[in-house]
């Protein structure tokens, strides 16, 4: 079997994709796609929309305990005694109803108080207020834990089944969960269910990415990942109508999983391919170029694979070999560990941000609405930021707005009894924070070395789980101490990972590395320009630098 071309051209030789028939010609599974798909169909359009649904999918279901779990501070009435005299001291006002008087002189529901809030929520229920608001982080929470465990057993799943087939189980694990959590009666079954669906989404989540990435030709790639997160905003903007117009807690589950089930509709009703990569790899070149066929076919090509040889890279690398990689690379280690930072303090900013925004506004629909239209647009300025600042700048830019805007966030002023500048701030922050978080995984991936990129991308992304999971507890701190501690914390955080950001090379316009050695290499590529080294010396960089840029 032929070896993949960029491993041959890392190593610099070429005469390796010679065939003995020279009538038949080398390709690699890019060059493949790049040749039959050179026009956006109908049809390839509803390809690339199958794998958006799955993210509209994963994106109303991660934030459903905002809503369904929602503890509404500013809507009770007084039913005791006790409760009416305060009410009385306070002057009658309406700033009476708050977290502050409801805590601070143990008010009891269904005694002291009662909700008046349209919602209907299960910590209305339950009674999640109070003391007992933590049990509320801990179910948004441990969605994380499930995210997390579903990082580690993906990259088998979609090794030994395919992208497109875990993306399908992962979907319907997500949709068995959060249809079951309708019916849920009590706390511990609902917090296994939300580890179960946080399990389900992760897998739904990287799945349909590699799966969508994997057969969209080079020139589309970035248009249809930042399209793909996209839809991560139209999820959070379903449920958001959801819950405006249900008001019980199970019946916006039931809704939820609706939604869900439209998502995977595709999957089983279109002949969608599986990719063809992962095809390639299973050693099954027919059914790769089987399916080129069919991509041909349906971008109208006449591009002919009879004469093609599909060439692939052979990795018999282990993780144990990858990881000791790590001692006698020490640019790499450097740069991994940089962007573990960067990716933990960018995780626990965003999910602080969406799953607090209850802590800064009393208007929970209007304020996530505004939250998730700023979300969706910071994703879409991405492309031009890239563009015309880089990949460092950009990054740097996103980061240094979300410290700003938390230092503008920390003055008393407000605009009406639902906004304030904190708000107002705040949702600015949060769209940096998520652009930050996007530039993170095209930073990342550019940096890596293709022969460690898998295991380098699960590193930050476990360490972004686990800042995901600390995120909804630091909203916790706004009961406990003054506003402008947590807002404090987002800006130092996000002023850690500027300083870590800082120490990273820019990707901007550079080769992509293929192994270890080669980012050792590009690391020292600035040295040498401008000093007056050994030419052989600059020359062997140069051809490798260049062999890398043929990828």
């Amino acid at each position: 079997m032929v070896v993949h071309a960029d491993a041959a051209l890392a190593a610099g030789d070429s005469e390796i994709f010679k065939a003995n028939d020279s009538s038949r010609e080398t390709l690699t599974i890019e060059e493949a796609i790049d040749r039959v798909v050179v026009k956006v169909t109908l049809k390839m359009v509803l390809i690339f929309g199958a794998a958006c649904l799955t993210i509209v999918n994963t994106g109303s279901a991660t934030y459903l305990t905002v809503f369904t779990g929602h503890i509404p501070y500013n809507e009770w009435t007084c039913l005791s005694k006790t409760c009416s005299n305060l009410l009385i001291s306070a002057g009658s006002s309406e700033d009476f109803y708050s977290y502050e008087n409801m805590c601070k002189n143990d008010l009891v529901a269904g005694s002291d108080f009662k909700w008046t809030s349209k919602m209907k929520t299960f910590s209305m229920e339950w009674d999640f207020y109070c003391k007992n608001e933590a049990k509320l982080s801990v179910l948004s929470s441990v969605f994380f834990i499930g995210t997390f465990l579903g990082l580690i057993c993906s990259t088998g799943l979609y090794e030994r089944l395919g992208r497109k087939r875990g993306a399908t189980i992962g979907s319907f694990m997500v949709l068995v969960a959060v249809s079951v959590s309708s019916v849920a009666n009590n706390y511990l079954v609902l917090l296994l269910l939300r580890l179960i669906y946080g399990l389900g989404q992760s897998i739904t989540y990287m799945g349909s990415y590699c799966w969508i990435v994997e057969l969209a030709p080079t020139y589309l790639r970035n248009h249809i990942s930042n399209l793909y997160t996209l839809g991560w905003s139209v999820g959070v903007f379903a449920l958001i109508g959801i819950s405006y117009f249900i008001h019980q807690w199970q019946y916006v589950y039931v809704a939820v999983a609706c939604v869900n089930a439209v998502a995977i509709l595709p999957f089983f009703l279109l002949p969608l391919p599986e990719s063809p990569r992962f095809s390639l790899m299973k050693g099954r070149e027919e059914e790769a170029k089987k399916t080129l066929r069919l991509l041909a076919k349906m971008n109208g090509s006449k591009v002919s694979l009879d004469n093609v040889d599909l060439v692939y890279e052979e990795r018999n690398q282990s993780y144990l070999q990858q990881v000791k990689d790590f001692k006698y690379h020490p640019t790499m280690l450097k740069e991994t560990l940089i962007g573990m930072i960067a990716w933990f303090s960018a995780a626990v900013v965003s999910y602080s941000y969406q799953f607090g925004w209850s802590k800064m506004g009393n208007d929970l629909h209007s304020i996530y609405c505004f939250s998730s239209l700023g979300e969706g647009i910071s994703f879409v300025i991405c492309v031009p930021c890239c563009q015309y600042l880089g990949r460092k700048r950009a990054t740097l830019f996103f980061f240094a707005l979300v410290i700003v805007m938390n230092a503008i966030a920390s003055l008393d002023i407000k605009f009406t009894h639902d906004w304030s500048l904190e708000t107002l701030a705040s949702i600015i922050g949060s769209m940096g924070s998520g652009a930050a978080f996007i530039m993170m995984y095209l930073y990342s991936g550019e940096l890596a070395p293709t022969s460690h990129r898998g295991m380098i991308m699960c590193l930050c992304s476990s360490c972004a789980r686990i800042g995901s999971f600390i995120g909804p507890y630091i909203n916790l701190l706004y009961g406990l101490t003054d506003r402008r501690v947590p807002l404090a914390l987002f800006a130092g955080l996000s002023l850690l990972a500027c300083v870590a950001v800082w120490f990273l090379p820019d990707t901007t316009g550079r080769s992509v590395p293929e192994t270890p050695g080669d980012v050792d290499i590009l690391s020292r590529k600035k040295k040498l320009e401008g000093q007056d080294e050994d030419k052989e010396a600059k020359h062997v960089v140069v051809n490798k630098l260049n062999s890398c840029e043929q990828k």
